[in-house]
């Protein structure tokens, strides 16, 4: 990567400072409150009805930045008129169907070959099989979450076996109008229907935790106003590089007029192993200060490996149905300012009754190649500092095209039938999807490809189709991948219902009847016993993202306050119902903490940190510290069933939950210890509920008292 001058001004930067300043916008700007949602990205044709909706409806919403919060886009189709176009009412009907859609508890399954793709906004770009996951939204006071997770080949071509991943997973709250969120999703930042040059959906989902806007309206502030619809997002994510960098990004989009979006982009890979990775160096790297040196003595004082720039999207004038974009990224810097500008230009039209959009774009990752007209070679998605490049897990993060690439691209939208339509010619100079080296050149090449994408809604399923093609000329002989595949995605709604109605009459204990619960019991653990191994080398390779460090934390301190607010409660309501709630879940709880540890030393199992595999049993010294099972899930899901069960908030649940997600991911317990553990809490919980808030007319009562324990039962 080419070096220039190192030099740094306040005034020769502002667009590096441009997301940051979005926060302070905010703040200052009076933001109403708004519920926090889970973040959002619609489909292909989705997103042309939202593009739609802006263009010829003018729904108040960015479009060019995705994810988004679900009420963001939920509070823009709100304020709309109630009588619309057909068009734009159709329009609207789909975006409110997929957000009510997104909102339910989903599986996913795709099955297709292993070949490479040059996928586009809207595809899933991993190759491979995977089965997918996602629960319901789950609503508290002031928190939301939805927990979802897939299971699919390695995309690493060196890897084989199985991969745990979380995706569509979001843990977030509200404050002043802005979302603090824990998640694992992809990004979408740019215009383009084919590429994104910063942040693409070539790559697999990031974890990640940070701020986002929770609305996208206008602000009141007449300081503000004048930006029109804006939104930003700032993030910290760690990659699955051999360094395990972070990535930091950074995005202030906005509309200042009803026919132009603007959006503001930085990203920085920073720190990983052998890399400073201090307070001093985060902010050299947000302030632009020491990076692309131009002598090697200060070449490992280089914070960060950094891109910025702008990208717009312009609805034609006239009233015509077309709208042009482009996005400029820089891949260095010159005096504090991005140069060696990547480019993407587009057109997009659409038919007058909303089915069709057409879309022509072209992309070229090409340091110099945009603006500037002085190309260079290699460079884009390259630099010393990381040498996979700008990467996670091997795959690039921004244009599936990979570096040093021009592309064009053909596609076509019908979003009643179903069906997309893309053509690609160009050149391909590194590969398409994965890394290579710079010597590399076995899949560089004149390109030409394929993507076709047909679906069907059959009741509440979706049905899909795809085929992809693509044949590269390469020097040593044609290069061709080809994949079919199909995919199917429906709800679990009523299913999750049935279920866990089923499970918890099953594991409830009934007029002493104990062996059914036992049973139900036994059963998931060892169900669960099946994932111990794919999801420890999950969480050994993910455990100490900033997403997984803020679920641990918050997952761990979790039943040691819920076992100090049920104390609380239980001295200020002492003699009410809701006292005996509180009774409920403290004695449930300490009941389970006995249980579990009795259980620890009868088990006597290693726990993951200790290297010895999940069927390590007996060498566990001292037996306390024993793995199986976690008291942490007995103590989280003790303390919140007689709750749940009481005042019908089933989210509760799903808040115990995530202390099983933080013992598996932090190493502390396999999977089925947790699941040992959750199921001991729910039935003491729940025993403990129906014998001191809603016994039986021949029910039991326990009550523990100064020096005494007293068991009480109607005869």
């Amino acid at each position: 990567m080419p070096k220039y001058e190192l030099t740094w001004s306040l005034r020769r930067s502002p667009a590096a400072f441009a997301p940051l300043l979005a926060l302070l916008l905010a703040l200052a700007g009076g933001i109403a409150h708004s519920e926090p949602s889970p973040p959002w990205t619609p489909t292909g044709a989705t997103r042309h009805a939202l593009e739609l909706l802006v263009d010829e409806g003018g729904l108040a919403l960015t479009v060019t930045q995705w994810p988004l919060p679900r009420k963001a886009v939920a509070q823009a189709l709100e304020a709309l008129p109630r009588e619309l176009p057909p068009a734009l009412y159709a329009a609207r009907a789909r975006v409110a169907a997929e957000l009510r859609e997104a909102a339910g508890s989903q599986l996913s399954i795709t099955l297709r070959g292993d070949a490479e793709a040059f996928s586009g906004f809207g595809d899933d770009a991993t190759p491979g099989s995977w089965v997918g996951v996602r629960s319901s939204t789950l609503a508290g006071p002031g928190v939301v979450m939805q927990l979802g997770a897939r299971l699919q080949g390695e995309t690493r071509s060196s890897g084989n076996g199985a991969q745990f991943r979380f995706d569509e997973s979001a843990v977030a709250t509200e404050l002043f109008g802005q979302q603090l969120q824990a998640w694992a999703h992809r990004d979408w930042w740019g215009p383009g229907w084919q590429s994104s040059l910063v942040l693409g959906n070539n790559a697999p989902p990031f974890n990640g935790v940070g701020l986002q806007r929770a609305s996208a309206e206008r602000s009141e502030s007449r300081w503000l106003s004048w930006m029109g619809p804006w939104t930003y997002d700032a993030f910290i994510a760690q990659s699955d590089d051999r360094f395990h960098a972070y990535l930091v990004g950074m995005r202030l989009t906005l509309r200042p007029l009803s026919t132009l979006e603007i959006g503001l982009t930085r990203t920085a890979q920073w720190g990983g192993e052998g890399h400073e990775q201090s307070l001093s160096s985060f902010g050299r790297m947000l302030a632009n200060i020491g990076t692309n040196p131009n002598t090697a003595t200060a070449v490992p004082q280089d914070p960060a490996n950094e891109m910025a720039g702008i990208d717009m999207r312009w609805r034609c004038a006239g009233g015509w149905p077309c709208a042009l974009y482009g996005q400029f990224i820089g891949e260095d810097s010159t005096r504090g300012r991005p140069s060696r500008f990547l480019g993407l230009y587009g057109a997009e039209a659409w038919s007058a009754d909303g089915r069709h959009r057409w879309f022509a774009e072209f992309a070229e990752t090409l340091c110099g190649g945009a603006l500037e007209h002085n190309p260079v070679r290699p460079c884009a998605y390259r630099n010393h500092a990381y040498p996979e490049g700008y990467t996670h897990d091997a795959r690039w993060m921004g244009s599936g095209a990979g570096p040093d690439s021009r592309v064009w691209t053909l596609g076509w939208i019908d979003s009643e039938g179903g069906t997309s339509l893309r053509l690609q010619g160009g050149s391909i100079a590194s590969r398409i999807g994965t890394y290579a080296p710079e010597d590399d050149l076995s899949q560089a090449g004149r390109l030409i490809g394929i993507n076709a994408r047909q679906s069907w809604t059959v009741g509440p399923t979706t049905l899909g189709l795809e085929l992809d093609w693509l044949r590269i000329a390469a020097a040593h002989g044609p290069h061709v991948e080809a994949r079919a595949g199909v995919s199917v995605r429906m709800p679990l709604d009523d299913t999750w219902h049935h279920t866990s109605t089923a499970l918890g009459t099953s594991l409830a204990v009934r007029d002493g009847e104990w062996l059914r619960p036992l049973l139900t019991g036994v059963a998931l653990v060892g169900a669960g016993a099946l994932l111990d191994r794919p999801l420890d080398s999950y969480a050994s390779a993910h455990g100490t993202n900033p997403s997984a460090k803020t679920l641990q934390d918050v997952g761990n301190v979790m039943p040691f306050i819920g076992f100090g607010l049920a104390g609380a409660s239980w001295i200020a309501q002492r003699g009410s119902v809701q006292g005996d709630v509180a009774y409920s879940a403290l004695l449930a709880s300490t009941s389970a903490m006995v249980a579990a540890e009795g259980l620890k030393y009868v088990v006597d199992r290693a726990r993951p940190n200790d290297n010895l595999g999940p069927a390590s049993f007996g060498d566990k010294q001292p037996r306390s510290d024993s793995s199986f099972p976690s008291l942490h899930t007995a103590l989280a899901w003790a303390i919140v069933t007689p709750y749940a069960e009481h005042y019908r908030m089933p989210w509760l649940y799903g808040a115990a939950a995530l202390t099983n997600v933080a013992r598996v991911s932090s190493r502390a317990h396999w999977f089925s210890d947790t699941v040992a553990g959750a199921v001991l809490g729910y039935v003491i919980g729940d025993a403990m509920y129906r014998m001191n808030v809603n016994p039986d007319e021949d029910g039991a009562r326990l009550s523990i008292g100064p020096g005494s324990i007293m068991w009480s039962r109607k005869f």
